[in-house]
């Protein structure tokens, strides 16, 4: 089975299969094969959203009966008419066929060969068909379907003194549970104050720690290296998050050298992930799914609403309460302070009590002021 035909066999067999002139097929193949290939090489894009993306390309060509460079928004707008009218796609997954679009016509304006090559072939100037008046707007970071919320202050203490009440009661009578709940302590903790997502903690391997030399009582846990949600289909990210709570370097080392290697018994010699599960593999997400329930429930904190990603919202919330904005934004590896704000959740209890401390400071200033004179 050749490229094209590949690409359009993942649409419906009741649509019109549109075949290119050999000529205008040749230089379509070489741009979409270059474009791919930047995205998956230079610019280190996960290889299935590419793919994703250039069969939404071949989708727009199935469409409009015609190769890219006689595209125009007209064009444009008749597919955007078939995707969300005729086929009712979801609307997330418009805006992603649309941003497919743009990208590719963003690399086609830019590059100086295959501008050149069509305007001397063709006597077409490309340009760009897709702008802010014809797509549909990112109107947050992602469309969330809960409403997800931040720990307060009790629950926070109330489900780590959780685990350390059945750590130490297990530990009496020698039960098998005691490693796992170690393990999830030491595990919930970090996703708390890193602030980590549950894939980004997953993925940490033992050699994803380096010290920090502004803080060198922290040892060899000052930094975190996350590899992070990357954003419009490109691969992760990466990024340093650096250890804001004293006590966390002392609870990841105790936990890498006396609990960790309780778990390496059924595991690969060679084994780096930082969290095993009992099986000796690396713990999966459906695992700390079910190990964070399972740590509500005997925190008495069962059926409220809470989620592992709330340790992260927590982990936002807190942090603003001691640093800027923008230091929250970039230790949380978000692309904008308005997703960073959107994970802040301040009590309006202490919102009312720093204003009327800030106003209290400035009338006791006056009054001194007043006194003086």
């Amino acid at each position: 089975m050749n490229r094209k035909v590949e690409q359009l066999s993942q649409f419906p067999a009741s649509e019109r299969v549109f075949s290119l002139p050999e000529k205008d097929d040749a230089l379509f193949t070489e741009m979409l094969e270059k474009w791919a290939t930047r995205r998956v090489g230079a610019l280190r894009h996960q290889k299935k959203s590419v793919e994703n993306d250039v069969a939404v390309i071949w989708d727009m060509l199935n469409h409009s009966g015609k190769a890219p460079w006689y595209w125009t928004e007209d064009d444009f707008d008749n597919w955007c008419h078939e995707i969300g009218v005729v086929r009712a796609l979801a609307v997330a997954t418009q805006r992603k066929y649309q941003s497919a679009i743009r990208g590719f016509f963003d690399y086609l304006v830019d590059n100086v060969k295959f501008k050149n090559q069509v305007r001397r072939q063709y006597g077409i100037d490309l340009k760009q068909i897709c702008h802010a008046e014809n797509c549909i707007p990112h109107i947050s970071d992602r469309e969330l379907t809960q409403v997800r919320r931040a720990f307060t202050h009790e629950e926070i203490v109330r489900f780590f003194d959780g685990y350390d009440k059945a750590i130490n009661e297990v530990a009496k009578f020698r039960s098998k549970d005691l490693r796992p709940l170690q393990r999830d302590k030491a595990l919930f903790f970090l996703l708390y104050a890193a602030g980590l997502r549950i894939s980004e903690a997953l993925a940490l391997d033992l050699t994803s720690f380096s010290p920090n030399p502004n803080f060198p009582e922290f040892g060899n846990i000052g930094f975190i290296s996350v590899w992070g949600k990357g954003s419009r289909g490109s691969g992760k990210k990466f990024r340093q998050v650096p250890v804001t709570h004293n006590q966390l370097p002392t609870l990841l080392n105790w936990y890498i050298a006396s609990v960790r290697l309780h778990f390496l018994v059924n595991a690969d010699a060679n084994e780096q992930a930082l969290f095993l599960s009992e099986r000796g593999r690396r713990m999966c997400a459906s695992t700390l799914e079910a190990r964070f329930h399972h740590g509500l429930d005997f925190s008495g904190l069962g059926g409220v609403g809470l989620t592992p990603h709330c340790m992260r919202h927590t982990s936002v919330t807190h942090e603003s309460l001691r640093f800027s904005i923008e230091a929250v934004r970039r230790k949380h590896g978000h692309v904008y302070a308005a997703t960073t704000q959107g994970y802040m959740h301040i009590p309006d209890e202490m919102v009312h009590e720093e204003i009327h401390r800030a106003i209290a400071a400035q009338l006791d200033q006056v009054m001194d002021n007043k006194e003086k004179k």
